[in-house]
């Protein structure tokens, strides 16, 4: 093991790969504030959803939602398990598979300590995954407990608008969890390029990051959500 081994190179693409993944995260936060966004967006749905929920006096298709809902985040969860199970069992196997990678074209030397850090990175971000996508569906399941509890419309209005908006407000974390789990699945992808070489990293994370930009601000899926609900201003974010 020698510490030569980590150029300048690799702690570049090692600290632009955390700016761009941590610091996306406040900059969309902040940025939602001064204009539209796809999580903004959806929270109007999601408060129209939970006006609906309290005056609809059978919840079949609430409970359809929340199931689907629920049963993505679990999906993810489980998914993200297999990954790191083959991601431990590939740390076992790391001589075979850095002399693998040492053989490819253009990929930068680098010794057997680096190429298991690297593996190491890759657990961590889906751990974080799971940690985040599990956290999401437990929120789903206190959101389908808060649905059942829905107050009849025979309610008063400071109750009413006060259930309708705690439940949003769940579906809206639930929603956030959600999404930081999907960007750690983003990321990852883009972190499989350090094994190449750090310049092809460096590359992979600023495309990844523009990507994410242009699916939260600017794709027509965002402008198809603002068509529906009429919204010229950025929703409040809670």
């Amino acid at each position: 093991m020698s510490i030569a081994d980590f150029t300048v190179l690799d702690a570049v693409a090692l600290a632009w790969f955390l700016v761009c993944w941590i610091g996306f995260g406040q900059f969309s936060a902040l940025r939602a504030r001064a204009r539209p966004s796809l999580v903004g967006a959806l929270l109007v749905f999601r408060r129209q959803w939970m006006e609906q929920v309290r005056v609809r006096e059978q919840h079949q298709s609430d409970a359809t939602i929340l199931n689907n809902l629920l049963r993505g985040a679990l999906f993810f969860a489980s998914t993200s398990i297999f990954l790191l199970g083959g991601l431990v069992a590939l740390l076992g196997t790391a001589q075979r598979v850095t002399e693998v990678f040492s053989q490819l074209p253009f990929t930068a030397p680098f010794s057997l300590w680096l190429w298991e850090m690297k593996v190491m990175m890759l657990i961590y971000i889906f751990v974080y995954a799971f940690f985040k996508f599990t956290w999401s569906a437990w929120q789903y399941n206190a959101l389908s407990i808060v649905v059942g509890a829905a107050p009849g419309p025979s309610a008063t209005p400071e109750a009413a608008a006060g259930y309708i908006e705690a439940a949003t407000r769940v579906a809206g974390l639930a929603g956030e969890s959600f999404n930081h789990g999907v960007r750690a699945y983003y990321f990852s992808m883009a972190a499989v390029a350090w094994f190449i070489h750090p310049l092809l990293f460096v590359a992979a994370v600023t495309c990844v990051t523009l990507v994410i930009y242009r699916r939260e601000f600017a794709s027509p899926t965002l402008a198809a959500l603002l068509a529906a609900s009429g919204a010229a201003e950025p929703a409040k974010r809670d």
